[in-house]
This record gives structure tokens, C-alpha cells and sequence, in this order.
């Protein structure tokens, strides 16, 4: 399962890229899904409907379920959206982020649009490639696209392979945990995230050890 970001800009083409995103994964006969972030809010209940009134009593979250498909919608707020995406679609192929704040811990597809957002916004960690529709300056350290290199984009999302991830390695009490595909990225990207924004620190370290000693867990009851 590969979960990729893609941001940028309102109006710079973030919709229309993913739209073709998959649209080309689904010719190459791959499951692909897409999260969109809401920052205003939405509404799948349709005033009249079962549903509305389930809403209207109270329910903390709805379920609709047919022979065509399922959908759900909960009020309980989300502060994990790839754990999330993850559970949501564990068959996924390839799941597509949109949205700022949705995309913590991801990494990221900036598109830039000529005349509207000329700048990246993301951190050198964070990126994975930038789309855009002008020439950009020498010197970026990720893959550079046209919006209409939907194919070789599509090579780079499905290259996240986990013998391209970083080493890591989780142990818990002296236990080692496994880690899937999913959540050793969501790790790395997470961790060099909040490492990189400490001051001081180089913007891609080769290295980072990381230790929880929770001292007085013992002492609290279980």
C-alpha cells in the first residue's frame, strides 16, 4: 500500500492531478482510492432521509450499506488521516491524500501553477516530487513533473517500495515489532517531520535514534 500526498494551492490542479492519477492506476488494473480534507466541513445526510434522523437523534456516527457499495460518516474528530486511510481501505494499491493538514506525516506531491503559487511551502523532508507548469530553478533535490506526466508520477508513487524505505526498528520492552509497508512509512515521515523542524538540525539527516523510556509506566495501573 503506497499513501501519497498531494498538495498545493487552491486552484493549482491538485483535483485534476489526482484525478489522472487514477485514472492511470486503475488502467494499470490497480485498486486506488482517494481522501479528500474538508476544511470548511460537509454533509453526506439528505434532509428527509433515514439517515438525516439518525444524525438529528444523536448517533455518533451512521453506516449505509447496499449490494453496490458502503459508506459511513462519523463525527469523531481525526487527527490521524493516513492511519485512517489505512483502515479504511486495507486493500488499497495506492491511496491519494488531498489536502493540506491531511498530509502530516506523508509524503508530499506539491503542484505549483504558474501565476498562482510559484513557491514551494513544503519542507525539503516532506517532498516527494513537484508538479508544475513553468520551468523551475536548478538545485531541487526531488523528481520535477509536468501535469501531464501522469505515467512517469504514477511510476514514482508505485517505486515507494519497501526495499526503498529506510531502515527501521521498532521495539517495544525489548520486543522487535514488525512493520508493514504503510506504517514504516508513516513512521519515518512523521519522526524526520518534527526532527527536521528543531533548530539546528540538518534538513536530511542520515541518522536519527529515537528512545521512549517511559519510567513511570510500571507504576501506573493497567
Amino acid at each position: 500500500m503506497k499513501i501519497v500526498a498531494v498538495v498545493g494551492f487552491s486552484e493549482s490542479g491538485k483535483t485534476r492531478l489526482i484525478t489522472r492519477l487514477i485514472g492511470e492506476l486503475k488502467r494499470r488494473g490497480l485498486r486506488a482510492y482517494a481522501v479528500k480534507r474538508c476544511s470548511h466541513g460537509f454533509s453526506l445526510d439528505t434532509e428527509g432521509k433515514d439517515t438525516a434522523d439518525f444524525t438529528k437523534a444523536g448517533a455518533d456516527g451512521v453506516a449505509m450499506v447496499s449490494p453496490e457499495g458502503w459508506a459511513a460518516l462519523s463525527k469523531s474528530p481525526v487527527a490521524d488521516v493516513p492511519a485512517l486511510a489505512g483502515r479504511l481501505f486495507p486493500d488499497a494499491d495506492a491511496i491519494l491524500v488531498e489536502g493540506g493538514t491531511a498530509a502530516a506525516g506523508l509524503p508530499r506531491i506539491e503542484v505549483l501553477r504558474a501565476g498562482l503559487s510559484e513557491v514551494l511551502v513544503s519542507r525539503p523532508g516532506d517532498l516527494l516530487a513537484v508538479v508544475a507548469d513553468f520551468p523551475l530553478p536548478d538545485g531541487l533535490m526531488v523528481p520535477i513533473f509536468k501535469p501531464e506526466g501522469t505515467a512517469e508520477i504514477c511510476d514514482l508513487i508505485l517505486s515507494l517500495e519497501e526495499g526503498n524505505m529506510a531502515e527501521i526498528k521498532l521495539e517495544v520492552d525489548g520486543r522487535e515489532v514488525n512493520l508493514n509497508p504503510f506504517v514504516r512509512t508513516f513512521i519515518e515521515r512523521t519522526v524526520l517531520g518534527m526532527v527536521t523542524s528543531l533548530s539546528g538540525i540538518d534538513p536530511e539527516p542520515k541518522n536519527i535514534s529515537l528512545v521512549i523510556d517511559r519510567k513511570d509506566a510500571a507504576a501506573k495501573p493497567r
